[in-house]
This record gives C-alpha cells, structure tokens and sequence, in this order.
C-alpha cells in the first residue's frame, strides 16, 4: 500500500509538470528522509523540508529515521524521494541499487567550499586511554554502521593500528550509541571506554547544549573549558567529505530538476533569513551542525570514501 502510494504520488507530479497545471484539490506529496542527528525536537524544527514544499508547491512528509538503514532502505525502495546522508550511508544506498541524484553538497559556513569535517576519538578525562593502541579491550562506541564519521572513518583509524572494529572483534567490545550526540555522552558518563562523533558535536553543540562542561584538544588546539572539561580528544581522521542531500530520479525529471535548483540556490541561512524561514543567521535551523547550505556537486564526489571502503574491506560497504 504503502509502494503504491509512492507510485500514484509520482503520477500526479508527472501530470502536473506535463500538463504545467493541475486539479487544486489534488496535492503531491514527497518524502524527506533524514539520518539520526540530535534528538527529535531540535530536528522537528529543520526548515529544510519546508523551504522545498513551498517552492515547489508540494507537500512534504518529514520522517527522522531510527538509523541509518531506514534511510537507506526506504531510497533503495524508493519510498523516500529526498534524503539528507552522510557520505557514507549514501555511498551504501547507491551501491545496493538506490536510484539516487545528488541535490546538493553541504557547505558548513559559507558558500565558498564545501564542508568537510573529521571524526574525532575522545575519552574521558583521567582515562589511561591516550592512544588508538590502548583501545585494546576496551568498550568503544561508534554512532551507527552507516555512519561516515561515526563508523567507516574511525574503522580506518583502527584498523592502521592492527585493531578489528568490528561487531564481532575480539580485540574491542564494538557498541553502536545510535548518534554522535549519544556517542560523545556515553564516554563523558563512563558508559564507554572511549568514542567517536563528529567534530563540532565534540567542541561545540554539546557545550552549548550544556550536555557537557567543556573538552581537552590534546590533538591541537580546540579546548574549550578545559578546567572542566569531562572529556579529551586523543585522536582526529583525516577530512571526510561534505555529506549529501540526494533526491530520487524515479520522480519526474522536471521535478527532480527543480528540486536540485531549489536547494542549491535557496536552501541556505542567507535565503532562509531573507524570506522569513529564519529570524537570523545566527538562528537558521536548516540541519545539524554548522550549516550554511547546499551547493551543487556530483556522484563522483564520493569516490574516496568508496576507495575507503575497498581499503577497509568494511562489511556495511553493502547494504544488508
């Protein structure tokens, strides 16, 4: 029932386009799927999916997944018409058969480059955890399998250092947080050894959030509140690529075409604020994290992490 509503939604939109009208009384209404970020109330407020409804005068169900996997499967079923990833569980859609254009490529800031970020390993403060080496036994957590920064980039990390990341290693105890906020949080409480999460979910969300007191940069040079700080970062990868918002070639090309000019020229902190989506930019939830907004970018971008795959010879390259 569900697959069939996607296929009469995708009639209409074709009609629509085709014809350059329609009945009033009938509505198109897409999908947009989102990863695990923070919790549910802060997402509920993104203002992405909205901006893109009333431009493209459409409706637009917003649906936060539980993981990772439920984005990439409802692409892969082709239930969910746009889609915010990370890298990497973009690259897991598209390799299991996900039909999928990219929209658009974050920019964290400012228009003038997309936004690459690290994932970076903490520990609590006090730890003898100081190396990747001394992970050894030790209870780490990572996000989620499909995470980039929160998975498949911190199994590099490991596995340089001669340690299986996986579920089934016996040279760590493997546990998956559920998301970068829960990942960081579990390491400040005791309940991991050590963890991974992206970069500015260590050094400022969760700070500013007051989930935490502050962090030690024993890498370089972020510490903030350092004399309270209740975690430590040890290590850092190197710069992953700037995560995606994909959209679906089984909708109309028309539409598929609108939507990308729509997120690559409107979705952004300055639009938003201008047309009243925002009261300021300091202010815009469009997404997690820092965000200025998209700019166009290709499939090819993703080649590296890709490549990374095949180096790691990680299992959730593959969908299950």
């Amino acid at each position: 029932m569900k697959k069939l509503r996607w296929l009469l939604a995708t009639l209409t939109a074709l009609t629509m386009f085709a014809a350059g009208c329609g009945d009033d009384d009938e509505t198109v209404t897409l999908t947009f799927g989102a990863v695990p970020a923070e919790n549910a109330q802060e997402i509920s407020d993104y203002v992405t999916p909205q901006i893109i409804a009333d431009e493209l005068g459409v409706e637009i169900e917003f649906i936060q997944a539980a993981d990772y996997a439920g984005v990439i499967e409802g692409t892969i079923a082709e239930e969910v018409d746009i889609a915010s990833f990370g890298g990497f569980s973009y690259v897991i859609a598209t390799g299991a058969g996900a039909d999928l254009d990219v929209a658009g490529l974050w920019a964290s800031d400012t228009p003038d480059g997309y936004g690459d970020y690290r994932s970076y390993l903490i520990t609590q403060v006090g730890s003898d955890v100081n190396t990747v080496d001394d992970l050894r036994g030790k209870k780490v957590c990572f996000v989620d399998p499909g995470s980039t920064s929160g998975f498949l980039f911190p199994s590099a990390l490991l596995l340089a250092a001669g340690i299986d990341p996986s579920e089934t290693s016996t040279d760590i105890e493997a546990t998956f947080a559920g998301g970068h906020d829960a990942s960081a949080l579990a390491v400040a409480n005791g309940d991991c050894d050590a963890g991974f999460a992206y970069d500015t979910m260590v050094t400022e969300q969760l700070i500013e959030s007051g989930d935490i007191a502050g962090v030690i940069d024993e890498v370089e040079d972020e510490t903030v509140n350092g004399d309270v700080a209740e975690i430590r970062i040890i290590d850092k990868s190197a710069p992953i690529a700037a995560p995606p918002l994909a959209v679906g070639n089984w909708l109309p090309e028309d539409m598929k075409e609108e939507i990308i000019e729509i997120v690559t020229t409107k979705v952004n902190v300055d639009w938003a604020v201008e047309n009243g989506y925002c009261d300021s930019v300091d202010d815009c939830p469009l997404s997690d994290g820092p965000f200025w907004g998209y700019l166009a970018g290709d499939d090819a971008y993703f080649d590296p992490i890709r490549e990374l795959c095949e180096l790691t010879g990680s299992a959730k390259c593959q969908a299950d």
